[in-house]
């Protein structure tokens, strides 16, 4: 088997992942492109990404991809093996390999990404002897679950944002994850993210005060929703579900054979009910392990 590292992927190298994921997902019968992150290994830069390729004979048979979404030093593993070179030590060598990388990149924070419905990826995790962290539900957005919601917050305003507003972004979502204000790395992922195709950042406003932001990314397969929150002081009045019918009602427009998807931790039950009041139904899921 050889292996080679790289920080980008050429178009054949792009198409030769595609079609191993849809052989493997084929053969596994559940999916875990989201897990690959196709559209940011598309989009994304060499400076957070990281990929690991194995080969028999000049087919791709194996992959790992190095993922830092915010902090370079904080990093995300995700890959696969062919099902017909399975059980046979090779994934194990990519993850040496991705050890030798995360070093290079003195890594403070390695997981391990496995899909829920993969027993082959959580054994994986347990013969690392990789520590359980937590767990995330897929959502999906079906309409025959929509509880239709009346919005009647004619003072409420949502507008895609712009680099001018990268610092009430950045305040927004500091007040809403465990981020802090001034943290450099979420104001360049915000920057990116507002200048890259593919992705909308929204801000929210009641007369003229920012109250919340969503982003909305086109994906190879689906539209999700991320980096969703509302100002604690605006929480419980409504606007969290007046925002997602708007944005899912304007997605079903602009994207109408997209499905349209979100992430969300499992422990966090408020959410989750927000979502399922919307429409959104747990499809799937992943669970993350810290290796040691």
């Amino acid at each position: 088997m050889k292996i080679t590292k790289t920080n980008s992927l050429s178009k054949e190298e792009y198409q030769e992942l595609v079609e191993l994921l849809k052989q493997c997902e084929f053969h596994d019968g559940f999916e875990i492109s989201a897990s690959l992150n196709l559209s940011m290994i598309q989009k994304g830069d060499a400076t957070h990404l990281g990929f690991i390729l194995a080969r028999e004979k000049k087919e791709l048979i194996g992959f790992l991809g190095l993922y830092s979404f915010v902090d370079p030093k904080k990093i995300e593993l995700a890959g696969m093996i062919h099902p017909a070179f399975r059980n046979q030590g090779r994934f194990s060598r990519l993850l040496e390999s991705a050890k030798e990388m995360t070093r290079a990149r003195d890594a403070n924070e390695v997981l391990f990404v496995c899909p829920a419905k993969s027993q082959a990826a959580i054994d994986i995790a347990e013969k690392m002897e990789a520590t359980y962290v937590f767990s995330e539900f897929i959502m999906e957005y079906q309409e025959k679950y929509h509880k239709k919601y009346d919005c009647l917050l004619q003072n409420m305003t949502i507008k895609k944002a712009d680099l001018s507003e990268v610092a009430i972004i950045l305040k927004l979502l500091s007040e809403g994850f465990e981020i802090e204000s001034t943290d450099e790395n979420v104001k360049n992922l915000i920057k990116r993210n507002t200048l890259n195709p593919g992705y909308e950042l929204f801000l929210v406003h009641v007369d003229n005060t920012p109250i919340g932001t969503i982003t909305v990314s086109d994906e190879e397969g689906a539209v999700y929703l991320s980096a969703f929150t509302i100002n604690p002081n605006h929480r419980g009045k409504g606007y969290g579900r007046a925002i997602l019918e708007k944005i899912v009602t304007d997605i079903k427009v602009r994207y109408p054979k997209k499905a349209i998807r979100l992430n969300v931790d499992v422990r966090n039950e408020g959410a989750i009910k927000l979502y399922e009041n919307t429409g959104f139904r747990v499809l799937d899921g992943y669970e993350y392990y810290l290796p040691k």
